[in-house]
């Protein structure tokens, strides 16, 4: 059975947001979700990726994205370190896959 990208991205998000609830301070990784599609659109993918990395208590927000961009093949490894260097377009799709993953992401936790 075929899935959509968008059924694809909220399985992705339910794994991810149960996975840490369960293992971690849950309210906190919920606030923080809840914030990081405004982040995207106000700071833009890099700043806010920066920013989600240096803070430990976002650090499970920015793996979520890291490892969502890993799966779709837009990265090999850090999020950060490999989009500063990328040219427009792959930047351009990790911004649109990163925030269609927040939003996701929101959705989830506030039904969690």
């Amino acid at each position: 059975m075929r899935k959509t990208l968008e059924q694809d991205r909220a399985n992705f998000c339910i794994q991810k947001v149960r996975e840490i609830t369960n293992n971690k301070d849950g309210d906190k990784y919920k606030s923080h979700a809840r914030s990081l599609p405004s982040f995207i659109v106000s700071n833009g993918l890099i700043p806010t990726l920066a920013f989600y990395k240096s803070k430990k208590e976002r650090k499970d927000v920015y793996d979520t994205i890291n490892d969502w961009l890993r799966k779709k093949g837009i990265i090999k490894n850090d999020a950060l370190e490999e989009l500063t260097n990328a040219d427009f377009q792959t930047l351009r799709l990790a911004t649109i896959e990163a925030l269609a993953i927040a939003n996701w992401l929101k959705r989830i936790v506030e039904v969690e």
